[in-house]
């Protein structure tokens, strides 16, 4: 596309891949293709390899930038080169054996895969609402800032989860075009149950260093997912109860996280 698109999508996807790297704490678990390294070819390449190298209980993120479009039957994600289709990308997406899965597509038109990408144990965040949004999306530079800063993080716990950092996202993209008196010409929408309880970045890295570190940052990651779950069951519980049990977590969570920053200072 135009030169200011190509340096802001550059610039989206560098700080997206900081943040990934930053969350994972391995850098070999991060694919990040950007401008003509972005091929057709370099895309199918890093899903397939991804699929042979994830197993079912790991997790997956897959965040597509740029631009998009929708001619009223197909949806096709812009590449140099051929583009993608939505059908050869759901393809690929379903070969990935992870059961905890969050798919970003911040593109233009991206509303139009929506219900198409739907799948069990996957959250999918698109951009528009629908295929007829076509116009160049905001989308993406407010979900880099959501993934790299304490904006998103409502409980500051030091963790983004993929609910908070689409609320964030979706809130940023409506100011800014009531900022600018300016119709909306994008709804970001999500669709999926399990937004709660991916975590979809972490502000500070871990360090993992030392066998003690890696029992504490193990017993953590436990302790994260026991409150996320509980979390998705509020509804259902007495509010005394709900409340009992999570404030148990947290206090288990923080004392953990203590003896962690302890080691890490040593």
């Amino acid at each position: 596309g135009q030169p200011e698109y190509e340096q802001a999508f550059a610039e989206y996807a560098g700080a997206i891949g900081e943040s990934a790297r930053r969350t994972v704490g391995a850098s070999n678990n991060v694919t990040v293709l950007s401008g003509e390294q972005a091929s057709r070819e370099s895309f199918e390449q890093a899903l397939t390899d991804l699929a042979d190298a994830a197993g079912a209980a790991d997790s997956i993120a897959v965040m597509l930038l740029g631009h998009g479009s929708y001619d009223g039957e197909e949806y096709k994600f812009n590449l140099p080169g051929r583009d993608m289709t939505g059908a050869e990308i759901k393809a690929l997406l379903d070969l990935l054996p992870a059961e905890n899965q969050l798919i970003v597509n911040a593109t233009s038109a991206s509303g139009a895969v929506a219900e198409e990408w739907a799948a069990q144990g996957r959250t999918l965040i698109t951009a528009t609402r629908s295929g007829a949004e076509r116009n160049a999306t905001r989308f993406a530079k407010y979900w880099a800032e959501a993934l790299s800063s304490d904006a998103a993080d409502l409980n500051k716990n030091g963790i983004v989860t993929a609910q908070e950092a689409f609320d964030f996202t979706a809130r940023s993209v409506a100011d800014s075009y009531e900022e600018n008196d300016a119709l909306a010409t994008e709804h970001p929408q999500l669709v999926g149950d399990g937004a709660d309880r991916f975590n979809a970045a972490r502000l500070v890295a871990r360090v993992v260093a030392t066998p003690e570190q890696r029992e504490l940052t193990a017993q953590l990651e436990v302790l994260e997912e026991a409150i996320a779950q509980l979390r998705t069951r509020r509804d259902e519980m007495p509010s005394d109860q709900y409340l009992s049990e999570l404030q148990v977590l947290l206090v288990e969570l923080a004392t953990v996280q203590r003896q962690l920053d302890a080691t890490t200072a040593q």
